[in-house]
């Protein structure tokens, strides 16, 4: 077969579209399944610099309707994999010098994975055309891999794929890349070489694709928390003691103090992303009338999608029929919800906080608890579907807060739910209001502290602890909201919870 790279150059300018779209479609990380018409083509790719030229990073470009055209980063190698490799990772079969070859997405390929985890380990650069592939390791960082370093895919893929390095690095490719600074490697970068924030895993480097115009982040490569579990699955864990005693007894809320411990991370975290008034995309910006207005805006937007969608979909055949007067009175409350939206624009004057960096898409899936009981915080991506400026933009720390709480009360459904063929539905939801109630004062206790502390703080929040809850709940509401409409098109069994959560919001 051929070598220096003319075997996976041939093999990917064969590939058509009709190729291509098959193959995406099996991938989990692939968010246009649902597109019609879709074209698909390989927009560009660079040979890298091992295997005998064996290996490229391919840019596929998906075109469909009238959007512009989202591009794929899919490694691939070219060789011998037949029955070494899962069905869905076979990009294509041909014929290359009179031998039948699999061309594959690379990440199962052992070889490459631990290839691409030195080079950012230690830097390396490849460049095919106007393409220039690059691998940096971060500010400071050393670590040594070896030929026998093991590799293996993360179990929980989703818009991106891990590999695990060993048992202490974890490098996670950016699938969907878009052109411009990527908040997860500028975030973890910060917090973990500038600021010294101690609760996010160590950022070892990362990697890119440039042309002329523009570079875009492929992926980067941190500490791996060996034995840590997600804060999602720990809190389902700490909680089903609670739901599941028997009706006539109940049992202690064994998450409190973790829900305290994780507000108190979750301040350090907000106070390190905005310590440094030196650097202009970190330094926090007092936050103004236009912010508020701006919030209360998205608020009541999010708030008219989520009800118009809620009325289309009352009568719908998968909506639950034991719902539909609740969210009858949901639909008919929409006005008091947009006129309370206005009462907290009207009330806040200009004790609004600060501007800062965040998080951008916070819940307890985002959290890990390690082997000694801490919180660490990642994936600083922010909320994919949003552009790389928005999510890089400033806004009040406390929109954080309001999607931990949101996750909170996704926690107590969920544990509620797990105990409906044991406990009666009275005393399920009882359980789930006081342990969702509890939870939520525990996590603010951590994260607002006393009296004592908020007055040495460094002014990132509202002076007035009022102004800080109307705030939290302002985010809240957009939030359940946005998840309200969420559940409507994807699981509109579960449309109760953020239904829920609004009535209860209206009333604190």
């Amino acid at each position: 077969m051929a070598t220096n790279g003319s075997a996976v150059i041939t093999a990917l300018n064969a590939l058509t579209s009709d190729v291509l779209l098959a193959f995406l479609g099996k991938q989990r990380w692939y968010a246009a399944k649902s597109a019609t018409n879709a074209k698909a083509r390989v927009a560009d790719f660079v040979v890298l610099p091992w295997g005998d030229g064996a290996f490229a990073i391919a840019r596929i470009g998906i075109a469909a309707g009238a959007g512009a055209e989202q591009f794929y980063q899919v490694p691939v190698a070219i060789g011998d994999y037949d029955g070494n490799v899962p069905e869905n990772g076979i990009v294509a079969h041909l014929e290359l010098d009179g031998r039948r070859v699999a061309l594959i997405d690379a990440v199962h390929d052992a070889s490459l994975r631990l290839a691409l985890a030195r080079a950012i380990a230690v830097g390396a650069t490849a460049r095919t055309n106007d393409l220039t592939w690059e691998a940096a390791p971060a500010a400071g960082s050393s670590w040594a891999l070896t030929d026998q370093t093991p590799t293996r895919l993360g179990a929980a893929e989703q818009s991106n794929t891990s590999i695990i390095i060993g048992d202490a690095a974890i490098l996670k490719l950016f699938r969907l890349i878009k052109r411009g600074v990527h908040p997860d490697v500028e975030v973890t970068s910060f917090l973990t070489t500038r600021a010294a924030f101690e609760n996010t895993p160590a950022l070892i480097g990362h990697m890119s694709l440039g042309d002329s115009s523009g570079t875009s982040t492929l992926g980067m490569m941190q500490e791996f928390l060996s034995g840590s579990s997600d804060a999602w699955s720990y809190t389902l864990e700490r909680g089903a003691p609670y739901f599941a005693a028997p009706p006539s007894r109940d049992a202690p809320n064994e998450f409190l103090a973790d829900a305290k411990q994780l507000g108190v991370v979750t301040r350090a975290m907000h106070e390190a992303l905005a310590s440094d008034d030196d650097n202009p995309d970190f330094a926090p910006e007092p936050a103004t009338h236009e912010d508020i207005d701006r919030w209360a805006h998205r608020t009541q937007q999010a708030i008219r999608d989520a009800l118009a969608l809620l009325e289309q979909r009352l009568t719908s055949a998968d909506f639950p029929k034991e719902r539909v007067p609740e969210a009858q009175a949901l639909v008919r409350r929409g006005a008091h919800y947009a006129g309370w939206v206005d009462e907290i624009d009207d009330t806040l004057d200009d004790d609004l906080g600060m501007c800062t960096r965040v998080h951008g898409d916070y819940h307890l899936g985002q959290v890990l608890r390690t082997k000694s009981g801490e919180f660490m915080v990642i994936d600083f991506e922010g909320e994919p579907s949003r552009s790389l400026d928005e999510r890089r933009e400033k806004t009040s720390p406390l929109r954080d807060v309001a999607g931990m709480l949101r996750s909170f009360a996704y926690a107590a459904a969920t544990l509620a739910m797990s105990t409906s063929a044991k406990i009666d539905q009275p005393t399920r939801e009882l359980r789930a209001a006081r342990w969702e109630r509890d939870v939520r004062a525990a996590y603010l206790e951590g994260y607002l502290g006393s009296a004592e502390e908020r007055d040495d703080s460094p002014g990132v929040l509202p002076e007035e602890e009022p102004h800080v809850r109307q705030l939290i709940a302002l985010f809240e509401m957009e939030k359940a909201f946005y998840e309200l409409a969420y559940e409507l098109n994807n699981r509109p069994a579960w449309a109760w919870i953020p239904m829920r959560g609004i009535a209860k919001l209206a009333m604190r």
